[in-house]
């Protein structure tokens, strides 16, 4: 492409930016074209989407960005690629997208590195009883009893995850050092799929045998109409007892009150980063539990620039004709973790 590209950034001036966004991330992206930052202060509305991206070849999305719908996109004839330097594209793109050929790519698989890394150190933390031990030794007692603090070890456990996306992939990686046994349960990914990607003993399951199966259950499905509250009361009774729950996936996958109720059995335990709604009420009950470790949506925040770079790896292939490495093809938008149940997929 011999002309200078127009790139449009869509996040606003702020802490998030001057994270995401630093000088050096800035003075790279604008080697590539005319770069126009949101200025505004705020996130665009859907009218100021498409007020700015009329005139752009390029959009730097990123959280709170309006979905391109048809509308957005009848004002952007030149629009060609939504390079989304953040996760799921689920909420920003349409189908309208796809049927002008625009391109999309994301740092979803970036950030899968970051948010993986995240749930081995809740497990790691939980099996280890690391906050409690934290919470006796500062606010209880001089030296807490052995049994209150017993600490288990992951190396040879069983692990269940709930949906093999990007970051139940790198998880899967990140655990064959301790040995461990694993079933997933996915019903997109066909045992040879699973076979070629190598991974150490892994085998693919139903649902309620993978949930029996695990003393560990990792959750990583994308929230859809078909994956709202699919982990409810029968699902999580067929947990084995003394079994870690872990989501880092979204909070709509699992059915809230049907977790809190097994919880205050005692018979399970759970470590929380993501919640439906967001955050969770001052009054839930799940602050007030013992068995519980909540996080405020944090695994996969470490990941801040790292994204942003491997987009503009991104746009750099984009200008130079090659092949993108994160291209989000219209297939995987379909299945990416989406806000609400119903969608107009039309745009």
């Amino acid at each position: 492409m011999s002309k200078k590209m127009k790139i449009l950034v869509t996040l606003q001036e702020g802490k998030n930016r001057d994270t995401h966004f630093p000088p050096f991330v800035v003075e790279r992206l604008e080697k590539l074209g005319a770069v126009r930052f949101n200025d505004t202060g705020k996130p665009f509305t859907p009218v100021k989407l498409k007020e700015e991206a009329a005139s752009a070849d390029i959009v730097v999305t990123h959280w709170g960005c309006p979905c391109f719908t048809a509308e957005v996109l009848d004002n952007a004839p030149n629009l060609k690629l939504i390079a989304h330097a953040a996760g799921s594209v689920a909420d920003l793109c349409s189908a309208a997208v796809y049927d002008r050929n625009i391109k999309v790519t994301s740092a979803n698989d970036i950030m899968a590195l970051y948010v993986a890394e995240g749930a081995l150190a809740y497990i790691l933390a939980s099996l280890r009883r690391i906050p409690k031990a934290d919470n006796l030794m500062k606010n209880k007692v001089l030296w807490p009893d052995e049994n209150e603090v017993r600490a288990e070890t992951l190396r040879g456990k069983k692990v269940s995850l709930i949906g093999l996306g990007a970051t139940g992939r790198c998880l899967l990686r990140l655990l064959e050092p301790f040995n461990v046994s694993a079933a997933v349960y996915d019903p997109y990914i066909k045992p040879e799929q699973l076979a070629a990607e190598n991974f150490k003993n892994v085998q693919l399951k139903p649902l309620k045998e993978a949930l029996a199966f695990g003393d560990v259950i990792s959750v990583h499905a994308s929230l859809t109409p078909e994956t709202r509250g699919l982990l409810g009361a029968k699902e999580f009774a067929l947990i084995r007892d003394g079994g870690l729950i872990i989501n880092t996936a979204r909070g709509g996958v699992l059915n809230e009150n049907a977790l809190i109720a097994e919880l205050q059995r005692g018979r399970i335990s759970a470590v929380l980063d993501v919640y439906d709604p967001e955050p969770p009420s001052p009054d839930n009950p799940l602050r007030g539990m013992d068995n519980v470790i909540l996080l405020p949506h944090m695994a996969g925040i470490t990941a801040r620039e790292s994204m942003t770079l491997a987009i503009i790896d991104e746009i750099e292939n984009f200008l130079e004709g090659k092949p993108l490495m994160y291209e989000i093809k219209r297939e995987r938008f379909e299945k990416m973790t989406m806000s609400h149940l119903v969608r107009n997929l039309n745009g």
